[in-house]
C-alpha cells in the first residue's frame, strides 16, 4: 500500500469520526439532554467532554495533517495551480471549514464548557442561586449555539470533500 492510499484510509476514517460524532451530538444527544435538564445533562456532559475534547483534537490534527499531505502528494511542484480546477477550490473551502470548526470548538466552545463544569461543580449539592442558574442558562445557551455552528461547518467541510472528487 503506498503513503497516498495509507493517507486517504487514516483521513477517511478521522472525517467520518468527526462528522459522526457532530451529527449524533448535535440532533440526538443535546436535543435529548436539553429535555431532560441540567441535572442530567450537566453531569453527563463533564464526564464526557474531556474524552471528546481529546478525541477531537486528535481527529482534527490527523484530518489536517493527512489533508494536507494529500494535497501536497497530489499537486506536487504544481500547487500555483491549485485553485485553476474546482478540485483545488473544494480542496480549500474544506480545509477553510475545518479551521474554521478547529477555531470554533477549540477556541469558544471548549471553554465555555469548562466554565459550565466550574459553575456546575460549585453549586453540586445545593440549588443555584438566581444569578448562577441565569449563569448557566446562558453558558448552555452558548454551547448549544456553538454547537450547531460547528455542526454546519463540518458539514461544508464534509460535502466539500466528497464532492471534490466530482468536480
Amino acid at each position: 500500500m503506498d503513503t497516498l492510499a495509507l493517507l486517504r484510509i487514516f483521513h477517511v476514517i478521522f472525517g467520518i469520526f468527526v462528522a459522526g460524532t457532530y451529527l449524533f451530538m448535535v440532533l440526538i444527544l443535546e436535543p435529548r439532554l436539553k429535555r431532560l435538564g441540567p441535572t442530567v445533562a450537566g453531569p453527563l456532559m463533564s464526564s464526557i467532554s474531556p474524552a471528546m475534547t481529546a478525541a477531537m483534537g486528535l481527529s482534527f490534527v490527523v484530518l489536517v495533517g493527512t489533508g494536507t499531505a494529500m494535497v501536497l502528494i497530489l499537486r506536487s511542484g504544481s500547487l500555483m495551480t491549485l485553485l485553476d480546477a474546482g478540485w483545488g477550490w473544494a480542496m480549500v473551502l474544506g480545509l477553510i471549514a475545518t479551521l474554521a470548526a478547529v477555531v470554533v470548538g477549540f477556541g469558544l466552545l471548549t471553554p465555555t464548557g469548562i466554565k459550565t463544569a466550574k459553575l456546575g461543580n460549585s453549586i453540586k449539592g445545593r440549588p443555584p442561586t438566581p444569578a448562577e442558574a441565569q449563569e448557566m442558562g446562558r453558558l448552555s445557551g452558548r454551547i448549544a449555539s456553538l454547537s450547531r455552528w460547528n455542526f454546519v461547518l463540518i458539514m461544508l467541510a464534509t460535502a466539500s470533500m466528497i464532492s471534490a472528487r466530482y468536480l
